[in-house]
């Protein structure tokens, strides 16, 4: 048989076609590209919806008290917005040097977050502790179940049970919030050292030992600095590396500083990737809850008389009745907004656990479907 003969009877073999799954398999960044549809999850927005609610219950004491009802109380109402002021300013100015690719302002906005936390506790102790320590601590156990619940959907393909992911969390609680709160109170404890120190500079002939003593006291006033910064930097890893790892705090803190440490370019390209891809998400649900309110309002008036306005702006005259459905559509909107702010929750602690695995990839080869199993 001759080959041309051979070459017509050969059966014809389709071509292989390339997808992009084939081109992105062994790649690492298109995978946290899952994080705003793994946020998206019921159970994870509503743990996140009822985070939101817990906190704005302790804005809501917090604030309870106006200014004009004593002079104790304004001062601690000046000190409180003053905190939460300096903290907004701080993140704002960190989430824009991120998206401007600015290098210096990132580093100034981040020794600006440890300034402002050294602040807060050192000079609003009691608010630390009234507000901060309880805000701290919602955050971290209910990010804590977003993070487990992420991590199993992600690395092993299940759906987590609350048992998996919430009660994983409260087993586990003083861990994390241990792990949030303790490189603050070391480094809280060096202040306090220095500052006991700092006493020898106002006695005569003591002041002589104090200026001695001034070069250890700035040895430990660079180690504070630098683990406040630190801590800073990694704060968006430790929750998650609690839930992947199932560690106890110390570990989870040295994994999350050690990351950083090692692969900092690389950390901060995932950050910004998923910072930029997290406020477009957050975004876009917020615009789709603000405008299913607005819609409904304009259809709900669309054929009905100046009362339904009435009922639904609380504006102009209104009766008992009237008042009361207001407060009842209030109640709608509310847990809108809060949904809205459990999704955005939700697509933090999400994003964080992506973040965190990814880089453990890089800086020890270990697999991202690799998770520890209570």
């Amino acid at each position: 048989m001759s080959d041309q003969k051979r070459a017509n009877e050969a059966p014809s073999v389709r071509e292989p076609s390339v997808m992009l799954t084939d081109i992105t398999s062994d790649l690492i960044w298109p995978r946290i590209l899952r994080a705003p549809a793994l946020a998206l999850s019921p159970s994870r927005v509503m743990t996140g919806s009822v985070c939101a609610f817990l906190l704005s219950i302790i804005f809501q004491i917090a604030t309870i008290f106006k200014p004009g009802e004593g002079e104790a109380v304004q001062g601690v109402y000046a000190e409180l917005l003053g905190v939460l002021g300096g903290f907004s300013s701080a993140l704002g100015l960190l989430v824009e040097s991120v998206l401007k690719l600015n290098p210096v302002g990132f580093a100034e906005s981040i020794g600006l977050v440890a300034l402002l936390i050294r602040d807060a506790v050192m000079e609003t102790p009691m608010i630390s502790l009234l507000v901060g320590l309880p805000l701290i601590a919602i955050l971290s156990i209910a990010g804590g179940a977003i993070a487990r619940s992420s991590a199993i959907e992600f690395s092993t393909g299940r759906f987590a049970s609350s048992d998996d992911a919430l009660g994983f969390t409260l087993r586990r609680a003083r861990h994390f919030v241990g792990a949030v709160v303790g490189p603050i109170i070391a480094c809280t404890l060096l202040f306090l050292l220095i500052a006991i120190g700092g006493l020898l500079l106002s006695v005569p002939v003591l002041d002589v030992l104090g200026s001695i003593l001034y070069l250890p006291a700035l040895i430990l006033g660079g180690l504070a600095t630098v683990v406040l910064m630190l801590h800073v930097l990694a704060m968006p890893m430790i929750v998650p590396a609690l839930a992947v790892e199932g560690t106890d705090a110390f570990d989870a803190i040295q994994r999350a500083y050690a990351y950083v440490i090692a692969k900092p370019l690389r950390y901060l390209i995932y950050a910004v990737l998923l910072l930029v891809l997290g406020i477009v998400s957050a975004a876009v649900f917020t615009m789709i809850a603000q405008g299913s309110i607005e819609m409904t309002n304009w259809a709900a008036s669309f054929f009905a008389s100046d009362s339904t306005s009435r009922v639904l702006t609380n504006e102009g005259e209104m009766g008992a009745t009237k008042s009361t459905a207001h407060a009842i559509i209030s109640i709608w909107h509310a847990i809108v907004e809060l949904i809205a702010a459990g999704y955005v929750i939700s697509l933090f602690f999400t994003s964080s656990t992506l973040l965190y695995l990814v880089t453990r990839r890089v800086c020890d080869g270990q697999g991202m479907n690799e998770l520890w199993d209570a």
